[in-house]
């Protein structure tokens, strides 16, 4: 699989060259380029707005350089940084529990490269489209198809930090105000999502890496009821897996139902995923590319509900709670039922197109202690299955930092955030992993990134 993903790359990379090659002109942007808008967290680029429209802050530089007639457009950007704790834990899972930054040294988390075609029928007619994104860096193991055999699940090279995956290839057909997508396609649960450019902070909350999926495989439809409310609904099989659907039986509904008011300035979203998890398949069983060794198993219901919100001109404030419940689950002793939920509030206030300052308050329970284990130090027992006593527990984290664009194309995101835990059972230490258990029942961590944008 890993010699596909090389392959897979130099097809992509091929596809740019020959959107190049049928350029038409230089009409699309200045000199000739196509000029991209440039990625931002949902609402906190709106300085200055009476309503959620962006302010012109000024034209990305595009690795595109003309449009083609096929509407063929693509990009991606760099990021990178460090996240050091105040233990001077420097192992590889050091920063544990932190999702994704759980490496205390430099890194480059995302090499990213997508290629799309929208479909946009402006509300009459047919049209289609689709998309492939490829990520590869320290946040690729965490983006494969890891729920299951197959696709990029072991794309992995090194001791495993690194690696690569396509978490996103899918085709879309659109007619009037319906649009379907099938393949792969990003997680709608949640407010945080993978790609960097997308998110304020360089550290993600445990709601999203521990509470939510990644990704879906199977397809979802959306249909534009009017010009404020949005339905969706579709099929998937289960989470974060590829393409083989018949390992672990999963099938799962996906939907769910946005409202955005008149003025823009408020939007809420709920957004389900439930149905038949799989039968606990066994895969990985040797290890190959640090994948698991058992799929999931029962049935799932996983729910989250976001509210944004413009205050005046500057302010933004987010609000989510989840909710979910694997039900008949064998993987935990003495119980067949677990459950997690989470409150995580945001707020950014904008001082111009440069600069803007954010805070995060999260509390993320885990009763059953099944979600958290970065450093997988969980006490099992001699079948496997999580020991809910000694794992369980409530876990809180607050992070504060800046975002700074001196051009539209570069973001630098400083930030200090405090982790701790209560404890609910015999164990109440879960971070500074080190000596085969967790010592610590709090953490400390500074970390700086920067994206460059193409």
């Amino acid at each position: 699989m890993k010699v596909h993903s090389y392959y897979f790359v130099l097809a992509i990379v091929g596809l740019l060259a020959a959107g190049n090659n049928v350029a038409e002109g230089d009409d699309a942007g200045n000199n000739g380029y196509v000029v991209h808008e440039a990625p931002m967290p949902v609402l906190n680029w709106t300085f200055g707005a009476d309503t959620g429209e962006e302010i012109d802050c000024g034209d990305m530089w595009s690795l595109q350089r003309w449009e083609n007639e096929a509407g063929i457009n693509y990009g991606g950007w760099f990021s990178g940084g460090i996240t050091a704790n105040n233990w001077g834990n420097t192992t590889l899972l050091g920063n544990s529990q932190l999702p994704f930054n759980n490496d205390p040294h430099l890194n480059v988390n995302q090499a990213w490269l997508w290629i799309l075609r929208e479909a946009d029928t402006n509300g009459y007619g047919w049209d289609w489209g689709f998309r492939a994104d490829v990520i590869a860096g320290v946040d690729g193991p965490d983006t494969e198809a890891f729920g299951g055999p197959g696709w990029d699940s072991t794309w992995q090279w090194g001791n495993g930090q690194y690696g690569a995956a396509v978490p996103q290839l899918y085709g879309e057909l659109a007619y009037d105000e319906i649009s379907v997508v099938v393949g792969r396609f990003f997680a709608i649960l949640g407010y945080e999502v993978v790609p960097a450019p997308y998110n304020f902070f360089y550290s993600h909350d445990y709601t999203m890496a521990y509470g939510e999926p990644f990704t879906f495989t199977g397809l979802l439809a959306e249909y534009a009821l009017s010009d404020r409310m949005t339905l969706r609904g579709g099929w998937t099989n289960g989470w974060d897996q590829g393409f083989n659907f018949s390992v672990n039986g999963s099938s799962t509904f996906l939907g769910g139902i946005t409202y955005t008011s008149e003025d823009e300035r408020t939007n809420v979203t709920w957004n389900v995923s439930a149905g038949y998890w799989g039968r606990a398949a066994v895969v990985h069983s040797d290890g190959v590319g640090g994948g698991p060794t058992t799929m999931s198993d029962g049935k799932i219901y996983d729910q989250s509900f976001v509210w944004q919100q413009m205050i005046r001109e500057n302010w933004t404030y987010v609000f989510q709670t989840d909710l979910g419940i694997n039900f008949d689950t064998t993987q935990v002793a003495g119980v067949n039922q677990t459950q997690w939920y989470s409150v995580v509030q945001y707020l950014f206030y904008n001082f111009n197109c440069r600069w803007s300052a954010g805070f995060r308050a999260e509390w993320f329970s885990d009763p059953q202690g099944v979600r958290v284990d970065r450093a997988n130090l969980n006490t099992t027992n001699a079948q496997g299955q999580t020991l809910p006593g000694p794992n369980r527990a409530n876990y809180f984290e607050v992070t504060a930092g800046v975002n700074w664009r001196p051009t539209p194309n570069l973001r630098f995101r400083p930030e200090v955030r405090y982790d701790w835990n209560n404890g609910m059972g015999a164990a109440t230490n879960r971070f500074d992993p080190e000596g085969g258990i967790y010592n610590k029942n709090d953490l400390w961590t500074f970390a700086f990134d920067a994206i460059w944008l193409y």
